[in-house]
């Protein structure tokens, strides 16, 4: 059971890109420069209380639009997008179809880790009064812990982004299909 999630999870991540292509992603670049413009927000204690609120929404409109995306254009722009690659050595590449799933797995996989993130930080705050020289080292070590929580959510709100211009991507390549099959459609027989 366990070998077939590693799996499937591996090659979501080949298809994604791994992680060249989330640490280039511009996406990743501006959650970043929000979480150091944001820094008085995941400080505070109870920053989880607005992921909480938020990633659920955002959650289920994503796999609204990945149900949608699934079901775009007809049997045969989808059998074009599915069809199997290879790179200059012979090796199999992802479709551009699993590819462009990749994205929305991809966004879910992050709104799911910042929910859950948010969840277990939520459950582990309380106060207790430790001796002075603990109580700074672990405010330091909650600190990072809060900065990569906030972190998550924010990348996940950009990564709406992402995931809006993949569609976006597909609708322009389903148009250019449709006027290329126009176009041979006008074509009289030879």
């Amino acid at each position: 059971m366990y070998k077939g999630v590693t799996k499937i999870f591996c090659r979501y991540w080949k298809a994604y890109g791994g992680s060249r292509a989330l640490l280039r992603s511009p996406y990743f670049h501006a959650a970043l420069i929000l979480l150091a413009l944001t820094y008085n927000t995941w400080l505070a204690k109870e920053w989880w209380v607005e992921v909480i609120s938020a990633l659920p929404n955002l959650l289920g409109f994503t796999l609204g639009g990945f149900a949608i995306f699934i079901g775009f254009g007809d049997e045969r722009f989808r059998q074009l997008l599915a069809d199997p690659e290879t790179d200059s050595e012979g090796n199999e590449v992802p479709t551009i179809y699993v590819s462009l799933c990749s994205t929305f797995v991809h966004f879910i996989i992050i709104q799911l880790l910042a929910l859950t993130y948010a969840l277990i930080a939520k459950s582990w705050w309380f106060y207790f009064p430790w001796p002075a020289c603990i109580a700074e080292l672990i405010h330091g070590f909650r600190s990072v812990a809060w900065a990569i929580g906030y972190g998550l959510f924010l990348y996940a709100l950009t990564s709406v982004v992402a995931a809006t211009m993949h569609v976006f991507r597909i609708a322009n390549m389903y148009e250019r299909y449709r006027r290329h099959s126009l176009e041979d459609d006008q074509r009289p027989p030879v």
